[in-house]
């Protein structure tokens, strides 16, 4: 009996570890602790000087934490960013320091216009070894 206890209890704990990678392998989220899913709040484009802005925050709210660290280490850092099937594009990332929990994108004018609502995966760049 006590063999059964200690049987049922570690299936509990591996499906708890496991049930949240495989969720984001369900997903299609790559298990990666400097991606974060995000939302466009609002987009615009120039043509002069040729940019797309977008304002966004992070798509799910436990993300929000991670996602707070990860734009105040990155402020001004080249991200790369990946809508739906799209491939990756690069821009530039900004934390706005007036509005909490916010980022601001800039992208190339050539960049895929996004729309309100959309949601995209933003990728930060790797930690150097030395930080």
């Amino acid at each position: 009996m006590h063999t059964k206890l200690w049987l049922a209890l570690l299936c509990i704990a591996a499906n708890a570890l496991t049930m949240p990678l495989l969720a984001a392998l369900r997903q299609g989220a790559e298990p990666d602790s400097n991606t974060v899913d995000c939302r466009v709040l609002e987009a615009h484009a120039s043509t002069t000087p040729p940019v797309i802005v977008i304002v966004f925050h992070q798509r799910d709210k436990q993300d929000q934490a991670r996602f707070a660290a990860l734009l105040r280490q990155n402020s001004g850092a080249e991200v790369a960013i990946r809508g739906g099937d799209a491939q990756w594009t690069n821009g530039t990332v900004v934390r706005m320091k007036t509005c909490f929990g916010r980022g601001l994108l800039l992208l190339p004018g050539g960049a895929p216009m996004m729309k309100e609502g959309v949601t995209f995966r933003l990728r930060f760049p790797r930690a150097s070894g030395g930080n």
